[in-house]
């Protein structure tokens, strides 16, 4: 009935982990062909923002165009978008790059091929060239370029260490020998540096193995193997499957992890074209999946049983088809065109992205990105969601715009002449958010995640006013905050943030107590969110744009804040401040009056429900100046206002203290009102009025019910000046603190819950143990030999006086339906809101000491409380239906024992 700003039932365990949003950025386009792209660290000592290099195959008639993209964000405070490229090389028909520090000077190098020729069908003869471009320490261009060595067909390589630990070596595998040769095996070469990198001599060559038709080549780093392997592990996905070769430290070793799509008659490709290995858990290697076969239109994973040893060797392997992405063409291949496995979500278990270069005609499934997550570890269930829409012909993965660990994506789309040819070529990045920010005419819309299923920190400035840095900031639950101690100020949102000092802990939720006030400062170095998160505006100190008391409103200017990476259409906005008498709203109103206002950010959730969090404006008043009574009777909405600067010290909010009929707005009599001053950063409570258990009354048109309010500036003479500045938020109706405060009665904590006496023989219980939403509560009778109690988490819900009581083992919250209706059933259920139902309830002792859980009160009804049936379930005769009903505190008591 009520919408919440808290993010989930405080009792809940924690949500599985969501994907972040993407904020695309283009890196380059107009391209003239697209092939490659690889995220580049342009030192080796860190991987943080590193560069990109990308590049097509080039023709006969157009060398390809080796090109760094220098990362904008790799230097901090840089306010520009803009990735420079620095020309490289031009080569002929380059194919596939990696990186390492040959030298060992802590700048990495660029391995290359090139001289593969225009398609499989037409490979030189003398060409698969193997090369390494060395790193200068600097960013110029035509880096020196020193020859490996050669195979023809040279099409897939990966720098490593494959059999020794003290240089550098490359793993690199032809496709084909020559053209059009579908059948003969090409050589899996390890090629050494020699002692002297730089000189001439080519690099010592091994051949280690054959393998028909390897499209990819992936390794296993030894230091991501938790010690099981001494030297990398070596991924190959072609005609052969999938298989992992590697040394023992006598000789090479090869376990087949599966053969991939089956061989049909008339289609020259099958087994496989990309794989790469998930973790799950501990276990570095808890999948691997695979596309299939050749530029094929299958997405596969290959899973091992439960209690398999970990890593890949020493398990066996079960190949399950997830998806099939339209039929083959009349060459017999498709759009996906490789596989990466990488923690998007950083949940600890790796997700699994698919590039696809597009179709002819255009077709949404087979063009961009997918990302694969496993959903049930037990089943190995995966969902997917389309990240991108723009054709990916290989995917990059890092930490392109932050020093956090959040996973970008990086692409580049296929464009090959005489093959597939997407429209637009382009290089593009996602990058991982938790706020995307997008123009909706003069206001800014904010999309955001859910905190409680979010396992990043988000942080994006977005205005500088009045002294102050305001911030958006999503915290994932149980999440640290640094901020600036005793300077910092916050105003939450939605969940919990706490923090210590020399005087406890303090608390703070989207609203305090009604017609209360609260200081916004921070008085630690730190604070943490709760168990839901937290979604906030942080307050942090500016040089820029002054200091209190403002005297005129050229010291009020605002600033745009807004990072680099957001769309140029929000970072190109200014934010003026506009006299209230010329709004549209003021119809005539506050003439000549020194009140201004600031428009405006939305903001929303970023899933399919789009709901409302808060719309966010500014305000400022001179001395003496009235922002106007008003009760919001033409919207509905819940607002706080939180005080940036106090001129006088005596500003604050009023409200009428008679009826709304017995109050002139217009002329209003301030003895009929009460006064609540909010100084310098401090917030004040709920002045809507409420149902004694914290809910918002509605009026008849469904507005929330507000006694005539608003904003007075401290009385005096405006000579000089001193402007108020406070920021509005206003939120959907929610719950808040019970009126007047209710006695604590009840300790958090985990109790099993008998009915009655502590000595009684019935006790709260969620049928079966069973998580399923809807599972009733039961009142179970204690048998002789029987189970023990079933436990349950009460735990006080944030912001409210109500309580919430969650099923231990399951999760399950007891809940009823909302509004409430006597005698019904009571079930367990993780989305009560979803639902219709309620999970909160109202904790009181009776006369005995025993404990009553009710419902909040409601319009038509009067006290409910959680019970029992007196008629026995039909099915089971040791089980009794809870229920909700009307009884009086003496029937509906309940006894909490301490368990485990």
């Amino acid at each position: 009935m009520y919408s919440k700003v808290f993010l989930k039932p405080h009792c809940e365990p924690e949500q599985p982990a969501a994907l972040p949003l993407f904020q695309p950025q283009l890196v380059q386009g107009g391209r003239p062909d697209g092939y490659w792209v690889e995220a580049f660290p342009f030192r080796s000592d860190s991987s943080k923002c590193p560069n990109i290099i990308g590049y097509g195959l080039g023709t006969y008639d157009m060398k390809s165009d080796i090109q760094m993209l220098v990362n904008p964000y790799a230097t901090t405070n840089n306010q520009s978008s803009s990735w420079t490229p620095v020309p490289l090389a031009k080569l002929d028909f380059p194919v596939a790059m990696h990186y390492a520090d040959i030298t060992k000077n802590g700048f990495n190098d660029v391995i290359i091929t090139d001289q593969y020729g225009s398609s499989m069908d037409d490979i030189w003869a003398y060409g698969g060239r193997v090369s390494w471009l060395e790193n200068p320490g600097e960013l110029r261009d035509n880096w020196t370029m020193r020859t490996i060595g050669h195979s023809p067909g040279m099409h897939r390589l990966k720098a490593g260490h494959f059999t020794r630990t003290d240089r550098v070596q490359v793993v690199a595998v032809p496709i084909v020998v020559a053209s059009s040769d579908l059948t003969t095996p090409a050589d899996v070469i390890i090629f050494t540096a020699p002692d002297d990198p730089r000189s001439e001599q080519l690099w010592q060559r091994d051949v280690v193995g054959t393998r028909h038709l390897v499209h990819e080549v992936a390794i296993v780093p030894a230091a991501e193997t938790d010690g099981e392997m001494r030297f990398d592990q070596i991924i190959l996905a072609g005609r052969d499957g999938v298989d992992c070769l590697w040394y023992d430290g006598a000789r090479w070793q090869r376990h087949l992890v599966g053969t991939g799509l089956p061989e049909e008659r008339g289609d020259p490709y099958w087994g496989a074209g990309s794989a790469a290995v998930g973790r799950v858990g501990d276990d570095y290697a808890g999948y691997i999946c695979s596309a299939e076969a050749f530029h094929g239109n299958t997405v596969s994973v290959y899973t091992k049983p439960a209690g398999s040893p970990t890593g890949i060797v020493r398990a066996e392997w079960t190949r399950h088809v997830l998806d099939v992405f339209g039929p083959l063409n009349g060459k017999h291949t498709g759009s996906i065109h490789q596989v990466v496995c990488a923690d998007i979500d950083g949940d600890g278990e790796d997700e699994f992205l698919v590039a696809m270069m597009g179709a002819d005609p255009p077709d949404f499934q087979r063009t961009g990105v997918w990302c694969y997550k496993l959903v049930d570890r037990t089943n190995m269930k995966f969902s997917k969601t389309k990240v991108s829409s723009v054709s990916a012909g290989r995917i990059a993965t890092a930490n392109f715009h932050s020093q956090g660990s959040e996973v970008d994506i990086a692409t580049i789309s296929y464009s090959v002449p005489g093959y597939f040819e997407s429209p637009n070529p382009s290089i593009n990045v996602f990058l991982s958010t938790g706020i995307l920010a997008e123009r909706l005419d003069e206001e800014v819309m904010l999309r955001v995640v859910r905190a409680g299923s979010t396992r990043f920190k988000t942080e994006m400035e977005f205005l500088d006013v009045a002294g102050k840095k305001l911030t958006l900031v999503v915290l994932p639950p149980f999440a640290r905050l640094d901020v600036e101690r005793n300077v910092s100020g916050v105003k939450v949102m939605a969940g919990t943030v706490c923090w210590a000092d020399e005087n406890g802990k303090h608390e703070r939720v989207p609203a305090t107590r009604p017609f209360g006030c609260e200081s916004m400062i921070v008085s630690a170095d730190y604070l943490e969110s709760g168990e839901e998160g937290a979604i906030l505006v942080l307050y942090k100190p500016s040089s820029t744009s002054g200091r209190p008391p403002f005297r005129s409103m050229d010291e009020l200017v605002a600033h745009n804040l807004f990072p680099a990476y957001v769309p140029d259409s929000v970072r190109a906005m200014k934010f003026p401040w506009v006299r209230c008498a010329d709004r549209p709203w003021a119809h005539g109103r506050f003439k000549d009056l020194d009140f201004f206002n600031l428009i405006g950010f939305h903001v929303n959730f970023a899933d399919d429900s789009a709901a409302v969090l808060a719309h966010v404006q500014l305000w400022t008043a001179g001395i003496g100046v009235s922002a106007g009574f008003h009760n919001h009777v033409e919207a509905s909405f819940c607002e706080i206002h939180a005080c940036i600067a106090n001129g006088t010290g005596r500003g604050g909010m009023r409200w009428a203290t008679v009826p709304d009929a017995n109050f002139n707005p217009d002329s209003p009599n301030l003895e009929d009102t009460e006064l609540i001053v909010v100084p310098d950063m401090h917030e004040h409570g709920p002045l809507w009025r409420t149902r004694p258990d914290g809910h918002p009354l509605l009026r008849m048109n469904d507005t929330i019910d507000y006694p005539w309010h608003a904003w007075l500036a401290g009385a005096g003479n405006p000579s000089p000046q001193a402007f108020d500045v406070w920021v509005a938020f206003e939120f959907p109706g929610f719950e808040t603190f019970s009126t007047p405060p209710p006695p604590r009665v009840l300790e958090p904590g985990r109790y099993a819950i008998r009915f009655g006496d502590p000595h009684q023989t019935a006790s709260l219980a969620l049928q079966k143990n069973d998580a399923t939403d809807g599972t009733p509560v039961l009142a179970l009778l204690d048998l002789d030999g029987g189970p023990s109690p079933q436990a349950w988490n009460i735990s006080h819900v944030p912001g409210t006086d109500m309580y919430e009581i969650a099923h231990a083992k399951t999760g399950s919250l007891v809940c009823a339906r909302w509004p409430p209706v006597k005698n019904q059933r009571v079930a367990g259920t993780h989305s009560p809101a979803a639902m219709g139902l309620t999970s909160r309830w109202a904790v009181t002792k009776n006369t005995k000491g025993q404990i009553t859980f009710r419902l909040p009160e409601a319009p038509d009804h009067g006290p409910l409380f959680l019970s029992v049936s007196a008629i026995r379930h039909q099915q089971e005769a040791d089980a009794i239906p809870v229920i909700v009903q009307g009884d009086s505190i003496e029937l509906s008591a309940w006894s909490l024992v301490p368990a485990n």
